[in-house]
């Protein structure tokens, strides 16, 4: 939006686009004016004089006033709210360098002329607040569990013995996590759509009862919410066996204390190797690595030592160390814990520290060392700060920048949000992630859900810190949110929303302002047409973004909402890679070690371990009820009688106006029943879910179709240990009839127990009939990631995602109930969107820790 801020005063604007009480008057009539014209000598003369005396003032005052607006810049600029890197000399006068947001300075500098009174008439509309409902009672349905709510359920949990009042170990029973479980869907739709009674608000509640004689884990359905509760298990006891867990700070802590034990002996071994460095408190570090076993009675915990990087969790990634091992840990009793399986330099396994430093100090094994100071470079090639030797051209100047000129175009009460007629909630899953929940447009619900569920990887390389490495960040908590960085994550005119979650390590509900709602401007063309007309659509959208940091990764979710009907879900990776120690001795690298069968070296001492990121999301679509089918649309090839066919079997003969035999054409195939999908290049397919008893205008099944925007396919095969449980890796696409019992893509524990998930995409594809039911398309997303230099020291963003897209679902393009751009030769139809105000909207720093 490319308009700069104009002091009306000192832009010759007239007065009539002033505001009423700045308009100036036409003339200043004196207190005779409707008497009689007749005047004495005298009275001439007087008149006279006070004329002369009245414009003398009145030059006086323009010089005075022209000094002031027309000073030389650099004189007052911080009335302008803006330094004096931010806008450049030309000709005399400061011009700003951003072009997207209304400049609080401008040619002629007139915020310096401007007091803070004429800054705040100036300032850009206000818009109304975000509205919250005032009990449990009165929210939606679809709204997450708030602080308070959090609260109640573990107050309540205590009184019923369920989960201790102040857990301290794993021989205590607490809560592991808490979310909304979403209401059965038949109930859900009866409320909004026929008014009848509310299903109520529940919470999912994850606890892990080590207080138990056989120690388990368990789910609770509890509520409802702000009512009467109760709680009721969702499994048997002993259905989900305790060494399925996800790990949690009171593991860890058992965990770091068998780590201590093994590297005391090992410190000689550490400290020649490692610059010095030893394990705690010396300059090291470790991460606990996954999975800890195939099945769920095992509990093998790997670990791998890494360099400490000052100022940073997480630093510790790039700088891995050739030594890692194996905590034995099942079960609550920590005095049964051990260490072993040592590799050193992948030599081993060792079973003990005391043999790894035997064979050490034999010289038996090969040995490494750092060189003398490594430890002090960390902090300067780790940690993401600009290099301050070299700085880019014109880097030291504001970027362009977007604002609001009317204020919001969007309301949000709680967390439903409304825009140009769409209608969502948005919400969080403390494991699952983000999602959005009842998408309407014009008053019609097209998604019942759609939501993140899980973000899979496997990673390969040849050491063993990283060679059995899995990853499903839904078992670690893909919604332990933090606050947004807005100006980063979000444009600073965004809205922040409330997340809550469960704090395991305090037993206690925590909250971030961690959902950002803002209207893009997209800068582009939704629609355009140069004819003897020039017309067209600049294209917005409405985003929902919610920044996750998950372990060593950040990934950015966003659903975006289009004016014709398009939704977009993305997915964005960035942050510190996980790496292996890159080690030129070892004897499987290339002859000119910088390259393995699994990547690169990255840098000095780290290899960018291959991976891949794939991400799940449930996606319930509602075409005009829940009776839907899916529709693949083949894009085909062939000779033109063979296309003919497909709608008339009866024709033999090629109409004499196709000049060639052959032809494109498309073939439609309904699914029968429940299917994977992938997508190939080779053989293109359209991928629709239609709702063939409601009809466009022209006589065609309304529907929308799914676009994938990546073709990314798992090479993985299927015997694989991790296969059984990322199974919805393996296609682009999955239909399935919808179930209340097949909630996730993924099980929740299936982390810990890759050979026996408790939830697989794979087990919910049995061959039910899916022609005209409720369906669920289960869409899988990503991306291949072979890291390289670039990766260091943070991966710039990789994204993917998929479209949801009308596919005749309306008569005609569906956003000519909006204001467009027109202008015929001529002139005799002249149409334009509304044109943004010239406001001051003020500079505020972006603080995180302020």
């Amino acid at each position: 939006m490319n308009h700069s801020f104009e002091n009306p005063a000192f832009s010759g604007a007239s007065d009539e686009n002033l505001p009423d009480q700045k308009k100036t008057p036409r003339c200043l009539a004196s207190p005779g004016s409707t008497r009689s014209s007749k005047m004495s000598t005298r009275s001439l003369f007087c008149a006279a004089l006070t004329g002369i005396i009245v414009f003398a003032l009145g030059l006086g005052l323009g010089f005075l006033l022209g000094y002031f607006a027309y000073k030389t810049p650099g004189e007052d600029t911080s009335a302008t709210g803006n330094s004096a890197s931010n806008s450049e000399t030309m000709n005399g006068q400061t011009t700003t360098s951003g072009n997207t947001r209304p400049p609080t300075t401008q040619s002629t500098s007139p915020t310096s002329a401007c007091n803070d009174v004429c800054k705040e008439e100036l300032k850009c509309p206000q818009s109304p607040p975000i509205t919250q409902s005032e009990s449990s009672s009165s929210r939606g349905i679809f709204e997450m569990v708030s602080v308070d709510e959090m609260e109640e359920v573990h107050k309540y949990m205590v009184q019923q013995g369920l989960v201790d009042q102040s857990p301290s170990s794993l021989q205590n029973s607490y809560i592991y996590s808490m979310s909304l479980y979403l209401p059965n869907k038949d109930e859900a739709i009866a409320h909004l759509d026929e008014g009848l009674a509310s299903p109520g608000r529940y919470a999912d509640v994850h606890v892990h009862r080590g207080n138990r004689n056989a120690p388990d884990l368990m789910e609770y359905r509890v509520g409802p919410l702000g009512g009467a509760m109760n709680a009721t298990a969702l499994y048997n006891d002993g259905e989900l066996p305790y060494n399925s867990r996800p790990m949690d700070p009171f593991e860890m802590y058992g965990l770091n204390e068998q780590v201590i034990l093994a590297m005391s002996i090992l410190r000689p071994l550490l400290m020649e190797s490692f610059d010095g460095a030893y394990y705690p408190d010396g300059g090291m570090s470790l991460i606990f690595q996954a999975p800890p076993g195939l099945l769920p009675e095992e509990r093998e915990t790997r670990f791998l030592m890494t360099l400490l990087v000052d100022g940073t969790i997480n630093g510790h990634d790039l700088h891995p160390l050739p030594l890692t091992g194996t905590v034995h840990n099942p079960g609550t009793d920590k005095s049964q814990w051990y260490s072993y399986n040592f590799y050193y330099l992948n030599q081993g396994p060792f079973s003990t520290a005391e043999e790894l430093l035997e064979a050490y100090q034999n010289g038996t094994i090969r040995k490494f060392a750092l060189p003398r100071g490594h430890r002090q470079t960390l902090f300067k090639t780790t940690f993401p700060k600009q290099d301050g030797n070299k700085p880019r051209d014109m880097s030291n100047k504001a970027p362009p920048r977007t604002y609001e000129p009317a204020g919001r175009r969007y309301t949000v009460h709680d967390h439903t949000v409304k825009w140009m007629d769409w209608e969502f909630t948005v919400f969080g899953n403390q494991l699952r992630g983000p999602g959005v929940m009842n998408v309407q447009f014009k008053g019609e619900r097209i998604v019942y859900e759609n939501s993140l569920n899980e973000v899979g990887l496997i990673y390969a390389s040849d050491a063993s810190s990283g060679a059995n490495i899995v990853y499903l960040d839904a078992t670690f908590g893909l919604g332990q949110w933090h606050d947004a960085i807005k100006g980063v994550d979000c444009p600073e005119h965004a809205t922040l929303l409330d997340v809550p979650w469960w704090y395991v390590g305090l037993q206690r509900p925590v909250s971030a302002k961690a959902i950002c709602i803002f209207e893009m401007d997209g800068q582009e063309a939704m629609w355009r047409r140069k004819d003897i007309f020039a017309a067209g659509l600049r294209n917005t959208y409405l985003v929902a973004r919610i920044p996750m940091s998950v372990g060593n990764y950040d990934y950015t979710i966003d659903f975006r909402f289009y004016l014709d009907g398009r939704m977009q879900s993305t997915g964005m990776a960035s942050g510190f890679i996980h790496s292996s120690f890159w080690d030129q001795g070892n004897p499987h690298a290339g002859n000119d070690k910088t390259t393995d069968p699994f990547g690169y070296r990255v840098s000095e001492y780290t290899h960018g371990a291959l991976h891949d990121h794939t991400f799940g999301f449930k996606v319930d679509l509602d075409i005009l009820g829940k009776k839907n089918k899916f529709e693949a649309i083949h894009w085909k090839a062939g000779n033109v009688i063979d296309a003919l066919k497909t709608q008339n079997n009866n024709i033999t003969a090629k109409p004499p106006y196709f000049l060639y035999n052959e032809t494109r054409f498309v073939e439609w195939e309904t699914l029968a029943t429940e299917a994977g999908l992938k997508l190939s290049y080779a053989n293109p397919k359209i991928w629709t879910v239609i709702n063939e008893e409601h009809k466009n205008k022209w006589g065609v099944p309304r529907g929308y179709r799914i676009v994938p925007m990546s073709a990314y396919g798992q090479v993985v095969p299927d015997s694989h240990p991790a296969m059984s449980a990322l199974s919805y890796t393996k296609y682009q696409c999955a239909v399935t009839k919808r179930k209340e019992n097949e909630r996730f893509i993924t099980g929740t524990y299936a982390q810990n127990r890759l050979a026996n998930p408790t939830g697989s995409l794979e087990r919910m594809l049995d061959g039910e009939n899916i022609v005209n039911e409720d369906l669920i398309t289960w869409v899988s997303v990503g991306f291949i990631h072979v890291p390289t230099s670039e990766d260091v020291p943070m991966t710039a963003r990789v994204e993917t995602g998929f479209w949801l897209k009308p596919w005749n679902y309306f008569d005609t393009t569906a956003v000519f109930d909006v204001p467009q751009y027109v202008d015929t030769l001529d002139h005799s139809i002249t149409e334009r969107p509304p044109a943004p105000t010239d406001c001051y909207q003020p500079v505020k720093e972006n603080c995180y820790f302020c």
